[in-house]
């Protein structure tokens, strides 16, 4: 997916939020601005919307010195998460089909973005996403290849942000359970609310999967970027499962299989996956659908 005009607006108003948030200097919030501003100026339009986000980010952290002002909350909504983690699975144990549910409250939890939204009711996204339709559903693609897979069969878990990590958590062991393994990979450095490896430590993923850095300190997967090892997990993986706006962003055009979950947050993100997948753009606004996409690579057919 390539930076569009309203990508621009957007990364002006994250350096003021950000640098509001790393301190209170409104000195240091304008220059933040002024510098981003000169940077947006220059912006490769053909690069995807997270890797034009590194600069801006690492301006950001230069002027503040500040290098991961989202730390706070951050650790916040790992706990938060960590809090309603026993009744997320007291109803995957009780429902008929445990993965499916487990699948929905990791699609929910991808409410929890600084860098797209304002401000989110976290607790109004976890009920809404047993019960509210996905806009774009490959469900049944995704459970029944997972069904046909061997004891041992390879899966890559793309993560996104800290907190919702922890709802991922549970689609992890419901995949381990099954008897395959699952790799997981976080981001190398901090960036906006996107999970590191002390996140996906916090949640307990280290007993049920084995977990690596990406490489990047980019809020998304850009493959050229990434480290050998996450090149190679990718290329070797069975089924590579990838998660949230931003791995999306930087994956929608790649030539692999991959089934994205997310919520869409943002209406250029929908009119990219609508354009793509064949759905309707009112179905897609960006106004916190649903979707678990089945992209196929340069097999992709319409939905």
């Amino acid at each position: 997916m390539k930076t569009s005009l309203e990508c621009m607006v957007c990364y002006l108003r994250q350096a003021l939020q950000v640098s509001q948030i790393a301190t209170g200097d409104q000195q240091l919030h304008l220059a933040a601005l002024r510098r981003v501003a000169g940077i947006v100026r220059e912006l490769d339009m053909e690069l995807t919307p997270p890797e034009n986000s590194v600069p801006v980010y690492e301006a950001i952290a230069e002027i503040t010195s500040c290098a991961d002002p989202y730390l706070k909350l951050k650790k916040q909504s790992n706990r938060n998460a960590l809090a309603m983690l026993p009744e997320c699975e007291k109803k995957i144990a009780a429902s008929d089909e445990p993965l499916l549910t487990a699948l929905r409250f990791a699609i929910g939890g991808n409410i929890i973005d600084y860098g797209a939204m304002h401000s989110f009711d976290v607790d109004s996204a976890m009920e809404r996403c047993l019960s509210a339709a996905f806009a774009v559903d490959h469900s049944a693609e995704l459970l029944q290849k997972v069904c046909r897979f061997g004891k041992n069969c390879r899966v890559l878990y793309l993560a996104d942000n800290s907190g919702e990590i922890v709802y991922d958590s549970l689609v992890v062991r419901q995949l381990a359970a099954m008897g395959l393994a699952v790799t997981v990979a976080v981001k190398s450095g901090p960036i906006i609310n996107d999970a590191l490896l002390a996140d996906a430590m916090d949640c307990g993923l280290q007993n049920v999967a084995r977990i690596i850095e990406n490489g990047t300190s980019c809020p998304g997967t850009p493959l050229n970027s990434c480290s050998e090892e996450l090149q190679h997990e990718f290329n070797e993986a069975d089924l590579i499962i990838s998660k949230g706006q931003g791995n999306f962003e930087t994956l929608s055009e790649v030539d692999a299989e991959v089934f994205f979950l997310l919520t869409i947050k943002c209406s250029v993100v929908g009119a990219h996956l609508a354009q793509i997948c064949g759905a309707s753009v009112e179905t897609l606004s960006g106004a916190g659908e649903l979707v678990l996409f089945y992209h196929k690579g340069n097999n992709q057919t319409d939905a």
